[in-house]
Formats: C-alpha cells, structure tokens, sequence
C-alpha cells in the first residue's frame, strides 16, 4: 500500500479547519473578544507545531537508533566470521533499516551458536586430549587459548585424540601382557619385587599404572632381565642336574633313591637349587671316597664320546692321562672331565654333520649284513615272506646309501669351506674314509671267496681220501626206500668199477654244475659207508619176476635181506681216524677205493683199482659185506 502525502496533507487541514471552528465557535459562546481568540489560535498553532516537532524527533531518535544496532551487528558479525573463520558476509542491497537490522541480527545469532557449540567442542576433546596425555605423558594439542577454534583445528583435534585412544588401548594391552609374563615369572623363580617400579607393577592396580613410552621401556627391559635371568637359572639347573646324574651314575646309586630325591625337585625355585647344590656336594664327598671308580667311568664316558666323534687312535693316544693307571688323584679326573667337556662340545658344535655321519655308518653296517645274510643257504627255509621283506628292504637300503653318502660329502665340503679346515673321521678325511671302507669291504669280499674256495678244495679233497659224512640223520639212513631209483642203481650196478670211478673222478671237479655237485654229494656218500650202497634191492622191471631156486620169497627173503643189509651198513669203518694213503687202503666197498690217482683227462686209471685177487681176500674178511660176483662166507651157490 504506498503512501499518499497529498491525502493526508488533505485530512489534516479538514481535521484543523474542524477544530478551529469548533475552537471559534465555543469562543463565540464563551464570549471571548477577538484580541483573545487570537491569542488562542496562535496557542494553538504553538502547540501543534510543538507536537510534530516531537513526532518528528522521536522518529529522528528511532531512526538513529537503528542505525546503531545494525552497525553493532554488522561489528559482531565481522568478528563472529573471523574467529569461525568464515568468509565475510555480504548484505543485501535493497533492504530497509529494519530489515538490514533483522537479517543482521539473525546471522550473528547464528554464528555465536556455532561459536558456542565449537567452544565446547573445544573444551571436551582438550579434556579428554590432557587425560590421555597425562596417562602417556604426551605433550597435548597446542590450540590457542582464547580463540575459537575453526573447524579444521576441531576435526585435527578429534583425530588427535582418537589417536591416543588407540594408542592408549595399545599400550594398556601390552602392559597387561608383560604384566602377566612377569608374574609367571616371578612365580617360577619364587621371586617377590624389590625396587619400587616392581612394586607398582605387580602389586598396584592396572589403571593407575602411568602408561608413558619410559614405562612400558623399563617393563619390557625388567621382563627381558627376568627372562635371562630364568634362563640363567635353568641352564645352572640343566648343568647341575647333568652333574648330579653323571656323579650318580659313577656312584652306582640305586633308581629308588635317585626317584626319591627328584620327587619334586622341578623347576628353578631357590629351594630346588640349593637341594640340587646340596646333592652335588654330598656327591662330590663321595667321589673322592672312591676315586678310582670314578676315573674308570669318566674314562668310558669319555670313550663313548670319542667314538661318537669318530676320533682315531692316534688322537685318543693324545690324551696321555688316559694311560695312567697307577695314581687316580684327583688332578687326573679332572683332566678326564676337562677332557670329556671338550670333545662334547666338538660333538655339540658340529652335531650335525656327526649325524649324518653316523646315519651313514648305520645304512653301511645293514648293508654288511645283508650281504652276509645272502651267503647263508638257511634263508631259503624261512617262512611268512621274510625272504622277499629283506629283499624289498636290501633294495630300498642300496638306494639310500648312495644319497645319503652323497648328502654328506656335499654337507661336510661346504662346512671345510666355510670353517677353512678338514673334517677328520678316525683321523683322515670324510672321503678318504669312505674310501677305504669300501675297499676294506672288497677285500673282505675277496678274501671270503677265497676262503670259501679253499674250503671246498680241502672238502673236496678229504672226501676223495676218506669219503663224506652222511647228511640224513642215523634212523632214516637205514630206511627200507632206497635213495636211488631202481633206474639209477641198475647203471650203478651194470656199470661196475668204471662208472663209479668216473662219477668220483668227474665229481672233484670244481667246475661242474649244482646238479653235478649232487651227484658228487651222492658219491660221497657211498664211500663214507662200509660197502657199496648196494644192498637187497628190488629186481628191475625187465627182469623176471620169478625167485631162483631155493631162495625164499616174500617178507621173509625182503626181512632177511634188510636186517643184513643193516649189519653191513653198521659196521664201522675203522680206518677213519687216522691217515689213509693209496698204497695201504684198498677199498671199504665192493669195488675200488674212489680216492685212486686220476688220470690226465680226470678219469680213474684202471690200472690203480688192484687185481682181483685182492678184492676177494678183503670179501672174505668181511663177514657181513656182500657181493653181486662173490657170495658171503659159507654161502652156498643157488
């Protein structure tokens, strides 16, 4: 609605004009003169020119007055934006004072909320920034004091402060841990704190314990010291217990007091140390009550540690106190124990490679042993596949042994070249060993063949001379089943002297095959007994089934001629203890000694049989020896 000064200008001078008339009207009737009236009038128009000067001063003084409040807000809100670090506000061009007024006072209302709302931000994160910092000893977040924050500084500060949270977190955890492991600790050694920073460890709260980088320093560095410590304690434990079980072993105590003083003897308390102190000392009493004794054990200790070492004679020679067995002081057996702790400690600072060496050792003896299991024939009588198990197992072992031989010679060629020096098994280098192993094993090898082939020679030879032992037990030798099949003993018997010669003579040679060895075990055999192995026997199938006359038929003819055929086979061969040579010996069969001189092409000469005279008188000699060409003495002829 716009405003119109010519209508209003209209209304007042209607409303002045009423009012003067009505003013001159009551004058009229009140009877006031002219004189007055205008005085009046000229009072009145005092008085409303008064009256708009007024309005007009009051309007002056409202205008100014809102004039000074914008400037106020205008001020407020330039600082406002400068301490939130805002951009400067921009006012609008076509407002009136009362709106420039109002618009300004709304912004700077709003501005010192967020102010607030930051202070106390601000006042909150710096709180709980100084606790964490006091609890770390950290330095706090440097905002300066008595400025409003912008909202990058609050954003860094929170970020701040969570990042004390976590590491607030981090470090409390850690001090519980190491709290923990130090407890442990202090409970296996026995051990209560000392120093006021152990105390305040163990014996305080969690919570109050200053969580500074110092702190949790000396806590790990009391930790560490505890576990050396500990450490300490039982390697002092280990050595004394190793101590006390070498001096118990050369003592001979018995298991059940050696079970009755380690009853709760575990760990490394002060207690358990000064009872292992105390055994120690009463054993050393007792070693030097018996002095030798212990000399001889620590000698054997300290030949087990020597072979496991692989020291070679010439080095264990060194050792000279290791001869002395006349004086058994005190001096020597700490020598001895000198001694024993150096070589273990060569054995512990090459442990390895003196494994390796013994893995090599025992895959080389099995191998020994197989190879000896494979000369015995006995093998072949096992049952349950035991023979094929070794076999499997022989096959896996020559497998191995190559690797391994060459895993340690590799092993051992990269410690001489790391160390700068030799690797020495029983005195000589690692390969050189090897290799004379192997070759002290093919001579081995060589040296049984030959014994074996002299054997047989011999065995071959005793044979010829003085026939073979019988295999078969007595009570089956004398069976009724001959051993021969009647084809067999029917070429024996056709071929007379010549075929038993040739057969004898073929059977010393060293060269034939298993089969001919058979026929040369079957030979000997022969010879061993009395007569020719040729007793009653089943005629032939071609033969004629009828008995000649006068013989008896059946069992008893087949009776007869077993119990016969036995008193033959009993008697005994007296020339078998002492030395028979081919002039005094005839022969212990019905035909020629097999042991006769041979001929070049290895066939019994005929001439060396003897004449036949002579084989008649040794028939007759005997009484129970029988013939196919003479009957027995007082035998008549059929």
């Amino acid at each position: 609605m716009s405003f119109n000064k010519e209508k209003v200008k209209k209304e007042l001078l209607q409303s002045l004009e009423v009012a003067m008339c009505k003013l001159h009207r009551i004058w009229s009737e009140i009877g006031i003169c002219e004189t007055q009236r205008q005085e009046r009038s000229g009072t009145v128009m005092l008085h409303l020119r008064n009256l708009l000067d007024e309005m007009v001063n009051e309007e002056e003084s409202l205008k100014n007055s809102i004039s000074q409040r914008t400037e106020k807000y205008r001020r407020e809100l330039d600082i406002l934006t400068e301490e939130l670090s805002m951009p400067e506000y921009k006012v609008k061009v076509d407002l009136s004072m009362l709106q420039l007024e109002k618009d300004l006072k709304l912004k700077c209302e709003t501005l010192a909320l967020e102010k607030r709302e930051r202070m106390k931000a601000l006042q909150t994160l710096k709180e709980e920034d100084q606790k964490l910092c006091d609890l770390m000893c950290l330095t706090p977040y440097y905002i300066p004091t008595g400025t409003t924050p912008s909202a990058e500084q609050l954003e860094a500060l929170e970020k701040h402060v969570n990042s004390l949270k976590t590491e607030k977190v981090k470090r409390f955890t850690e001090f519980v841990n190491i709290k923990k492991g130090i407890v442990v600790l202090f409970q296996e050694m026995d051990r209560t704190p000392e120093s006021d920073f152990e105390r305040d460890v163990i014996c305080e709260e969690d919570n109050t314990f200053q969580l500074s980088e110092d702190n949790l320093k000396s806590l790990r560095l009391l930790k560490t010291e505890l576990e050396e410590l500990l450490e300490d304690l039982r390697q002092e434990s280990v050595k004394m217990w190793d101590r006390i079980h070498v001096l118990w072993d050369r003592l001979a105590i018995c298991s059940e007091d050696r079970a009755t003083f380690s009853g709760g003897k575990e760990g490394v308390k002060p207690i358990v140390m000064q009872a292992l102190k105390e055994e120690i000392a009463r054993c050393e009493k007792l070693k030097y009550e018996h002095m030798q004794r212990f000399v001889d054990s620590t000698r054997r200790e300290l030949s087990e540690w020597w072979d496991k070492c692989y020291f070679s004679q010439q080095q264990r020679d060194a050792f000279k106190p290791f001869q002395i067995s006349d004086d058994y002081t005190e001096q020597l057996l700490e020598l001895h124990d000198l001694e024993v702790v150096r070589v273990r400690q060569i054995y512990n600072n090459h442990r390895q490679l003196y494994e390796n060496v013994a893995c090599w050792e025992v895959l080389f003896t099995q191998m020994l042993e197989f190879e000896r299991k494979a000369c015995d024939p006995n093998r072949f009588n096992n049952r349950g596949g035991n023979l094929l198990q070794e076999e499997k197992a022989r096959k896996k072992l020559l497998k191995e042994l190559p690797k391994v031989e060459e895993e340690v010679k590799e092993n051992i060629a990269d410690w001489e070249k790391a160390q700068g020096q030799q690797f020495l098994v029983e005195g000589e280098r690692f390969m050189e060993y090897i290799e004379s192993r192997w070759t002290r094993y093919q001579k081995e090898k060589i040296k049984e063949k030959e014994d074996r082939s002299k054997a047989k020679a011999k065995l071959m030879e005793e044979e010829v001379f003085f026939g073979s032992k019988p295999n078969t037990p007595a009570k089956r030798r004398f069976l009724g089943t001959p051993s021969k099949t009647p084809s067999k003993m029917r070429k024996l018997n056709d071929g007379g002297v010549s075929v038993q010669m040739s057969l004898i003579s073929k059977g010393n040679d060293t060269t034939r095959t298993p089969g001919s060895c058979s026929r040369i075990a079957s030979c000997s055999r022969i010879q061993h007994s009395s007569v020719f192995a040729s007793p009653y026997r089943k005629p032939p199938a071609s033969t004629s089934k009828l008995t000649p006359a006068g013989i008896k038929s059946g069992k008893i003819a087949r009776r007869r001629s077993n119990r016969i055929a036995r008193k033959v086979l009993s008697e005994k061969n007296t020339q078998d203890n002492h030395a028979v040579t081919n002039e005094t010996m005839f022969s212990h069969t019905t035909v020629s000694s097999c042991f006769q001189p041979l001929t070049n092409t290895g066939e019994l000469s005929v001439v060396s049989t003897g004449d036949y005279k002579e084989f008649e008188r040794e028939i007759k000699s005997r009484p129970y020896c029988r013939s196919s060409i003479l009957p027995s003495p007082g035998k008549k002829v059929c």
